[in-house]
This record gives C-alpha cells, sequence and structure tokens, in this order.
C-alpha cells in the first residue's frame, strides 16, 4: 500500500480549480452523510480519525500536516509503532477499524474522490455510513490541499511523501 504509482500534484491554480469542480458537486450532494461518521453509531473514534490524517500526510505530501498529527496522535494515545503504521499504510499496532479507515482512505485518495470500485477487505472493519463519511471527508481533503499546497515548493511535498 505504498501507491508509489499515484501522484496527488502538482498543485497549482488549474489543480484547484479541477478539484473544485469534481469534488465541490459531489460534496454539496453528499454533505448529510459527513455527520454520521461524526456522531451516533458509526462514528469513527478519534484513534481513527487521526491515524486517516496521518496516512492522508503521506500521501498528499503536506509538511504542515505532517508535523502537525503525529504529536496530536501521540498525545490522543496512539502508540509510536500505531503511528509509523498510519503513515505507512501498514496494520502493525492499528485495531481492525483503524486500519480499515487507513486503506479506504488511501484508496478514495488514489481514486481522485471517487467511489472506490471494490471495498478493500480491511475497510470491511468499518460500516456502510462510515465508509460513506470518509468518501466526503476525503473530497474535502482533496480540495483543502489543493487549496494550501501550491503555495509551498513543490521539494518539501516531495520530502514528505518519500517519508
Amino acid at each position: 500500500m505504498t501507491y508509489s504509482h499515484w501522484q496527488p500534484g502538482p498543485y497549482s491554480l488549474s489543480k484547484l480549480a479541477q478539484e473544485v469542480q469534481v469534488q465541490l458537486p459531489e460534496l454539496i450532494k453528499g454533505g448529510a452523510d459527513l455527520l454520521p461518521g461524526l456522531l451516533g453509531e458509526h462514528k469513527l473514534d478519534g484513534g481513527s480519525r487521526l491515524a486517516v490524517h496521518l496516512r492522508l500526510a503521506r500521501l498528499l505530501g503536506c509538511p504542515v500536516c505532517a508535523n502537525l498529527f503525529p504529536a496530536l496522535a501521540a498525545r490522543a494515545g496512539l502508540s509510536p509503532q500505531a503511528i509509523l503504521s498510519a503513515q505507512a499504510g501498514s496494520p502493525d499496532g492499528l485495531s481492525g477499524e483503524q486500519f480499515g479507515a487507513v486503506v479506504w482512505a488511501g484508496e478514495i485518495l488514489v481514486a481522485d474522490g471517487a467511489t472506490p470500485v471494490t471495498v478493500p477487505e480491511a475497510a470491511l472493519a468499518l460500516t456502510d455510513p462510515q465508509r460513506q463519511h470518509l468518501l466526503l471527508m476525503m473530497r474535502l481533503e482533496l480540495v483543502v490541499h489543493a487549496t494550501g499546497l501550491m503555495f509551498l515548493p513543490h521539494s518539501w511535498i516531495d520530502r514528505v511523501r518519500a517519508g
């Protein structure tokens, strides 16, 4: 699960325009699906949410996220092994839900925000509403990162992606 073949950038105004054009209508249509992942019986726990952000930082190459989320994850109780595993997309030290969320989020990103054709086995640890929530969350992250990362040197982004 390194996704070495997939590249998120380069980040530019045209990339931002493309992400807004593709993701915004889907975010508006599915906005109600964000709530179940935050509240109620289908809520993603904080550790799963942080594991996803750790993986996103690596896949998207975001130096801000790469510096912020490991400290937040440690404070939330994720072990050093779990933090490294989430970044790398491996199961060691992660719960089934955490690893499933990491895998599902990664699949959505490499599909450029589209719903993956098949649900990977690890992602079956999540409920359908949790997977739908993560789909919308990844679409939002694509827009947010397309906005912010165009202001950073691409060499910084490449460095984070390389680990």
